[in-house]
C-alpha cells in the first residue's frame, strides 16, 4: 500500500488558496471572452464617484493661475517686506513648498490609514485654506501653504484611489480624465479673471479678490461631503489590507450588481495577497524590477514641468500683461482663450483615446510640442503686433496639445506602469521640478529672454522624446496584470 503524506493544515490553507486564484483567474478570462455584459450598477453613480475622487485636480489647475490674476489687488491691500517681484516669487513658490511637504508626508500616512481617511485629511487643510481671505502677508502665506499641503496629499492619493476602486473596464476613461480636470480648473479661474476688467473689482477697496481664494476650500468640502458622507466609499483593497472583509463587500455592493460583488472581492484579495506576498517598500523601486517604470514616470512629470508650458501658465497674467502692453482687458481676454483651448481637449478627447494608443498619442504630441517651440523661439524675435498675434496663436497651439496628449498621458501611465511606492515618488519629483521652475523661469526671462529660454525648453524636450521612444511600450486594451508582464514586473 503507498503511503501518502498528511499534509499540514497551513499546505492546505495555501493549496486552497492557489486554487481560488487560478479560479479567479479563469474567471476574468472567461468574463473577457464573454465580453459585454455589464458589472457596474449604475455609471452614473460610478461617475460622480470617480470625479469627486479626482475633483483635486480641478484644485490643481484652478491653482495655477488663481494667485496670478489677482497680484494687482492683493498686493495693493497687504504690506511688502520687500520688492513686488521679489515678493510674486515668494507667494509662487510657498504653494510648492507645501506641495512637496504634503507629497512627502503622504507616504506614512498611507501605512496608517485607508485611501479615503488620507483623502479627508488632506480635504481639511484644503478646507483651512479659506483663511487666505485674511488681508495679512503672513496669515496669505501660511494658508496658501495649507493649500499646497492639501494639493500635494491629493495627487498621491487620487490615482491610487482611482487605480483600485475603478472598475478595469473604464480605468482608461476616468485616468486620462485627470488632465482635463486641471485645464477645466485653469478655465473656471481664467473666466472669474474677467472680473477683474471692472475697476471696482480691481481696486485696493475690492473684496472680489477673497472670493476667488476661498473657492478651492469649498470644493474640497464637496469632495468630503460626497465620498465620505453620502457614498461612505474608500478603498476595498485597503480596507482588506486593514482585515476588514465586510467593510470592502459593503463598498463593492455599491458599485457592482449582486452577482458580480464575490467576483470583484476574489480579485481585491488576491491582489492583496500579491502585495504581501512581494513585500515591497519604498527602496524596491530602485531595484532592476521597477527602474524602468519608476524611470519613465519621472521623465513625464520632468517633461510635463519642462517643456514650457507650467511657466507660461504659472506667469501668464505677467507675460501676456507685456504683449498686451499692459491692457488689463486683452490681458484679461488671453488668459481666457488659453483657458478655453487648455478645456477644449475634454470635447474631442474620447475619439482621440479610442483609436490611439498612450505611446502613439505621447510621441506625436511631442513631436507638435516641438514644432511649436521652435516657432516660439524664431517669433520672439519681433515685437511687430502681427508676430505677437501670430505668437499667441502658436502658444493656443502649444497649450492644446499639451492638454490632449502629455498632460493626460502623464496622469494615467504613472499609476498604470507602477506600484503604489512608484507612484509616490514620481510625483514627489512633479513638485520639485515645478518649484524649481517658479524659481529659475524668471531669472531665464530676464537672462536668456523668451527665445533662449524655450531652447533649453526644446532642448529637454527632444532628449525626452528620444527616451520615450526607446524605452515606452504600448499598452492600449492591457489589464493592469499584462500591463505588469510588458514591463518585465510579473
Amino acid at each position: 500500500m503507498q503511503v501518502v503524506p498528511l499534509q499540514t493544515k497551513e499546505s492546505e490553507n495555501l493549496n486552497s488558496e492557489s486554487n481560488q486564484m487560478l479560479q479567479l483567474s479563469t474567471s476574468v478570462v472567461l468574463q473577457s471572452q464573454q465580453g459585454t455584459e455589464e458589472q457596474i450598477k449604475s455609471f452614473f453613480h460610478l461617475s460622480v464617484i470617480m470625479i469627486a475622487i479626482q475633483s483635486g485636480n480641478f484644485a490643481l489647475g484652478y491653482s495655477l493661475a488663481y494667485l496670478s490674476i489677482s497680484f494687482t489687488t492683493l498686493f495693493s491691500q497687504i504690506t511688502l517686506k520687500s520688492s513686488e517681484i521679489e515678493e510674486q516669487g515668494l507667494f509662487s513658490a510657498v504653494l510648492s513648498i507645501g506641495q512637496i511637504v504634503g507629497a512627502v508626508m503622504t507616504s506614512p500616512l498611507l501605512k496608517h490609514t485607508t485611501r479615503n481617511q488620507s483623502l479627508f485629511i488632506s480635504d481639511v487643510f484644503g478646507v483651512l485654506s479659506i483663511l487666505q481671505i485674511i488681508p495679512n502677508r503672513e496669515v496669505i502665506l501660511a494658508f496658501r501653504f495649507s493649500f499646497g499641503v492639501c494639493l500635494g496629499m491629493s495627487t498621491i492619493i487620487m490615482p491610487l484611489y482611482l487605480k483600485e476602486l475603478c472598475p478595469q473596464k473604464y480605468y482608461e476613461s476616468f485616468s486620462v480624465m485627470a488632465g482635463f480636470l486641471v485645464g477645466g480648473g485653469y478655465l473656471f479661474v481664467t473666466f472669474l479673471g474677467l472680473g477683474y476688467i471692472d475697476e471696482s473689482l480691481n481696486g485696493p477697496e475690492s473684496n472680489y479678490w477673497k472670493f476667488i481664494f476661498a473657492f478651492p476650500s469649498l470644493l474640497h468640502f464637496c469632495r468630503s461631503f460626497i465620498l465620505t458622507f453620502i457614498y461612505k466609499m474608500d478603498s476595498p483593497i485597503t480596507l482588506i489590507q486593514k482585515n476588514k472583509d465586510e467593510s470592502a463587500k459593503q463598498i463593492l455592493r455599491t458599485i457592482y450588481q449582486e452577482q458580480f460583488i464575490d467576483q470583484a472581492f476574489l480579485e481585491c484579495k488576491l491582489g492583496v495577497q500579491q502585495n504581501i506576498q512581494l513585500g515591497e517598500g519604498i527602496l524596491s523601486i530602485f531595484t532592476k524590477k521597477h527602474r524602468t517604470t519608476v524611470t519613465i514616470g519621472c521623465v513625464l512629470v520632468f517633461v510635463y514641468t519642462w517643456s514650457g508650458l507650467f511657466a507660461l501658465f504659472s506667469y501668464s497674467s505677467q507675460i501676456f500683461s507685456e504683449m498686451s502692453k499692459d491692457d488689463i482687458t486683452l490681458n484679461a481676454i488671453f488668459n481666457l482663450i488659453i483657458g478655453i483651448v487648455q478645456f477644449a481637449p475634454a470635447f474631442v478627447s474620447k475619439y482621440v483615446y479610442g483609436r490611439w494608443g498612450k505611446r502613439s498619442l505621447l510621441l506625436f504630441g511631442l513631436a507638435v510640442l516641438i514644432l511649436c517651440q521652435i516657432l516660439i523661439i524664431g517669433l520672439s524675435y519681433s515685437q511687430e503686433l502681427s508676430t505677437v498675434i501670430i505668437s499667441f496663436i502658436i502658444i493656443c497651439v502649444f497649450s492644446f496639445q499639451y492638454v490632449l496628449t502629455l498632460e493626460p498621458i502623464t496622469w494615467s501611465m504613472i499609476p498604470e506602469i507602477n506600484s503604489s511606492e512608484g507612484t509616490y515618488f514620481c510625483f514627489v519629483t512633479l513638485y520639485a521640478w515645478q518649484l524649481l521652475v517658479l524659481y529659475i523661469f524668471p531669472l531665464m526671462l530676464d537672462t536668456l529672454a523668451m527665445s533662449g529660454s524655450f531652447i533649453v525648453f526644446l532642448i529637454l524636450t527632444l532628449l525626452s522624446t528620444v527616451f520615450f521612444y526607446v524605452f515606452v511600450k504600448e499598452t492600449k486594451g492591457l489589464t493592469h496584470k499584462e500591463v505588469n508582464k510588458l514591463y518585465g514586473k510579473d
